[in-house]
């Protein structure tokens, strides 16, 4: 018998810590051909929103420009029974006037390069992304027994 999606997501403080700790995002846009654009960025998350520091001059903001939706994966684990993540979706906006933006400039120096502050610059913008969909799972919370890609902890063949 399936789990339940609902048992596998993370619950609202669980997401909040996972986005909170974990460092690294995978932010994809859409062309406006059609073709998918993927990097790899940091972010910090704040009273319910992800913050990027955006390259001005790049496929991602080019995509932006042309109004791309956002996709953002974060994810942890290394074992298929320690996976866990979510997908925040939306749309990025400027976040030059956001009485938040000092707040977060300070996290993310602290975060990253574990200082008080960074310097901003030109060629980079600070991005926010207010999520309007989020999905998550956490194969922690996969009861023993209930999936046969695990035994003894460790992944089958095939899987």
């Amino acid at each position: 018998m399936p789990i339940p999606r609902e048992q596998l997501r993370l619950t609202d403080q669980e997401l909040d810590e996972l986005l909170r700790t974990e460092r690294t995002a995978r932010v994809a846009t859409v062309s406006a051909d059609g073709w998918p654009h993927v990097v790899p960025l940091w972010f910090v998350w704040r009273d319910g929103a992800v913050w990027i520091n955006n390259l001005r001059r790049s496929k991602r903001s080019h995509n932006l420009r042309d109004g791309s939706p956002v996709a953002l994966s974060i994810d942890t684990g290394v074992a298929y029974q320690e996976l866990r993540g979510a997908v925040l979706y939306g749309r990025l906006v400027a976040a030059g006037d956001d009485p938040l933006l000092e707040t977060v400039k300070g996290e993310f120096a602290q975060k990253y390069w574990g200082v008080d502050a960074i310097p901003d610059l030109k060629s980079h913008e600070w991005l926010r992304l207010p999520p309007e969909r989020i999905v998550s799972w956490d194969f922690r919370k996969i009861p023993a027994g209930r999936d046969h890609r695990i035994e003894a902890g460790k992944p089958q063949a095939g899987d």
